[in-house]
């Protein structure tokens, strides 16, 4: 198993990069070129996270096997990936562009719209059924699905048993309600925070909060233009909630750490300084390994708001290149990337939750050998709040993270910070 920010996303927790699902960059992981140890008649497939290669490359062998189609896993690291794959595709048919590749749901739709990548519902839309639904709507644009689901994530509630023990709280039936006095959360946090603990992970987290707190509260993220709708009373309230958790009630960590570290909750969490950790399957091994049986952990249900507890849902689909000659080998490859067998080894090694329904006991099992039942992240999957769509969908989390961050730390009001980013956000995607 490995981080969100090698899988699914690239970059911080606090940062626009944290809001591509799907999910900091690999820590290695170079660039294969062909004539450089590769085969030159092999298909390429290019993904963005080193830990990833082994389990594909174990998943194609057996495709290679089955079908005499060579593939070579290109690991393309997330610093370079977004600059050098429009490139590469800008010439789909040239040798330095790859057949298949790995695409987030906030850049998938500047590809779709420049003819780039395979239509999926005309090609293998007999597998759509077998996809996790949360995934397929994702990548579901003009009436067709351009990607096959590899690995998703979603979002659940971690806490510190001992902590919540002591406390007297009860980490499965926590709920919010910003229009209330108080409520479960305020009230469990509150009794949480003592002696250098605190109680929840409120921080300017798009994946793991923001999107989690507007969904549940009512709040809109985009309207049906692809252009940012957050700036209502709803949204407003779930900030100022927020905000409040952080400075005024100071349940939770200080803005001006979590904002420059998207680690530093977690971190918390580990070090036995936190009781209740929202956050997804990308923090699973670094907590199991971490904490090492200093103190008893569990995963709850996420939580909840006025419209229930809402789940963003992020994922990696492994699209194919329209403008490569060999389509007929290209469609053979993404049949083999969607069918269970070709994604068992996603789940079996840990690396993430399989696209392929009947492959995620595979990553259930891996965890269940662990110690840790992580059923909650399907459990949240099956109701999950909007992510991010749009050709310029990164270039509006770039401008309205920052906007958010200073929320956090006090420096805008929730009604001056939400106007503000909605206005900067679409003026980015305009």
């Amino acid at each position: 198993m490995v981080s969100r920010r090698t899988v699914l996303s690239g970059g911080l927790v606090a940062s626009a990069a944290a809001a591509l699902a799907a999910c900091s960059p690999s820590d290695s992981g170079s660039s294969a070129k062909k004539g450089s140890g590769s085969d030159a008649g092999a298909l390429k497939f290019r993904i963005w996270d080193s830990t990833a290669k082994a389990a594909y490359e174990e998943s194609l062998k057996k495709f290679t096997e089955e079908s005499g189609i060579k593939v070579e896993v290109e690991v393309v690291p997330w610093d370079d990936y977004w600059t050098k794959l429009p490139l590469d595709l800008s010439d789909g048919a040239s040798d330095s562009a790859p057949d298949v590749f790995w695409l987030n749901s906030a850049s998938f739709t500047q590809f779709q719209q420049a003819g780039a990548l395979v239509d999926i519902s005309e090609k293998l839309g007999g597998s759509v059924k077998d996809w996790e639904k949360a995934v397929v709507d994702l990548y579901t644009r003009d009436g067709s699905l351009w990607g096959v689901p590899q690995v998703w994530d979603s979002i659940a509630l971690f806490y510190n048993k001992n902590l919540t023990d002591a406390a007297g709280v009860d980490p499965t039936t926590l709920a919010f309600d910003p229009t209330a006095g108080s409520d479960a959360l305020r009230d469990a946090a509150t009794a949480l925070t003592k002696d250098g603990v605190f109680g929840f992970n409120a921080a300017c987290d798009r994946q793991s909060i923001i999107g989690p707190f507007l969904s549940s509260n009512g709040a809109e993220w985009q309207d049906a233009n692809d252009m940012y709708a957050f700036d209502s009373e709803q949204g407003v309230q779930v900030f100022s909630y927020l905000a409040a958790l952080v400075n005024e009630l100071k349940v939770a960590p200080s803005a001006a750490d979590t904002n420059t570290n998207g680690d530093f909750a977690r971190d918390l969490f580990i070090q036995g300084k936190l009781g209740l950790f929202q956050s997804g399957p990308f923090s699973l091994k670094t907590i199991h390994d971490s904490v090492d049986g200093a103190f008893e952990w569990a995963i709850a249900p996420m939580v909840a708001g006025p419209k229930g507890a809402k789940s963003l849902v992020h994922g990696v689909v492994a699209a194919g290149n329209a403008k490569r000659e060999d389509q007929d080998s290209v469609v053979k490859l993404l049949e083999w990337l969607g069918s269970k067998e070709g994604q068992l080894p996603l789940g079996e090694q840990g690396i993430s939750f399989p696209g392929h329904v009947d492959a995620q006991q595979s990553f259930v099992d891996f965890w269940k050998e662990q110690g840790v039942d992580v059923e909650q992240f399907i459990e949240a999957a099956k109701n999950p709040g909007p992510a991010d769509t749009g050709a310029k969908s990164l270039a509006g989390l770039n401008a309205v993270m920052p906007v958010f961050q200073e929320i956090f730390v006090g420096n805008l009001s929730a009604e001056e910070g939400v106007k503000k980013a909605q206005e900067e956000g679409n003026a980015a995607m305009a």
